[in-house]
């Protein structure tokens, strides 16, 4: 196996796990504060990445205005959503309220994929921005890449920062540690829980963007986006941003190996075995809440 191509390779599976912790980065501030499991985190993406490439594809606006423009849209939904369909089950017993999530989440998942495709179709899509290529001795990198990478080291930055720097961020990382505790402080819980949800879903929308310039998006491609964030939260800890980047570099060079060196077949199998794994053999380490 030439090594440049090894390197491609490498360079490819690098962004794509870029990109799968951008979607965990919104599903880990989901489950540690509302301690839903957000089944339709994934689909969101798809729905987000779907509406992007569309307006991209009729309008041409660049993807940065898209993205002003719909994550604050996708903010709102989630705010909405969670008011509406998750707020009322606080009121419920802690069986009934992991139930009911995970059916509301499911029926949402499956609601937002068929709405999306009776409008848009089944068809995948794409953000195809002009680019140019960059030869780097034998490895070839496009601008568009470095542009993915840009973003995601923005967002990542973003999100970072904004924990760390803001009320609402320290009140998430509040709740995380000593939810009873936090409340005491006068954080009112239904509030910080409704705005994280939406901040989640709003985070999405901006990855779904960043997705669709590299990889083809389409209404029912969520379900596996968010097994795959699952796993990096297994493996990264919640509300671990920097546990959740490399495990999700992790995840992504090991699937775009899997596929050069193997089978490509293998590789949307792998997030699963991992998880599974782990989950057996290190519980204690899964999912661990970092402080």
């Amino acid at each position: 196996m030439p090594v440049d191509v090894i390197f491609q390779v490498l360079i490819g599976g690098i962004l794509l796990g870029g990109l799968y912790a951008l979607v965990a980065f919104g599903l880990s501030l989901i489950y540690g504060i509302v301690r839903v499991l957000n089944f339709a985190h994934g689909t969101l993406l798809a729905v987000s990445g779907v509406i992007a490439s569309l307006v991209f594809t009729s309008w041409h606006w660049h993807p940065v205005f898209i993205g002003l423009l719909l994550a604050p849209a996708v903010f709102v939904f989630g705010y909405v959503f969670y008011m509406v369909l998750l707020h009322p089950l606080e009121h419920r017993s802690e069986f009934e309220s992991v139930v009911g999530g995970v059916l509301i989440t499911v029926g949402a998942m499956l609601i937002l994929s068929d709405a999306t495709t009776m409008m848009a179709g089944a068809t995948q899509r794409t953000i195809q921005v002009p680019f140019e290529s960059i030869d780097i001795g034998q490895i070839v990198v496009s601008t568009t890449q470095l542009y993915i990478l840009v973003g995601i080291a923005a967002l990542t930055l973003g999100v970072h920062v904004f924990l760390k720097k803001t009320w609402f961020g320290r009140a998430i990382r509040a709740v995380t540690q000593d939810s009873t505790g936090a409340q005491i402080c006068g954080v009112d819980g239904t509030r910080l829980k409704s705005l994280t949800f939406a901040f989640g879903s709003a985070t999405v929308a901006v990855a779904a963007i960043l997705y669709a310039m590299s990889f083809p998006v389409s209404p029912y491609m969520g379900f596996p986006l968010t097994v795959k964030a699952f796993t990096i939260i297994v493996l990264g800890g919640i509300g671990n941003l920097r546990g959740a980047l490399l495990a999700g570099i992790f995840l992504g060079v090991a699937e775009s190996m899997t596929g050069l060196f193997w089978k490509a077949e293998w590789a949307p199998a792998l997030s699963v075995v991992l998880m599974l794994v782990i989950l057996v053999a290190f519980p204690r380490v899964a999912g661990r809440t970092v402080s």
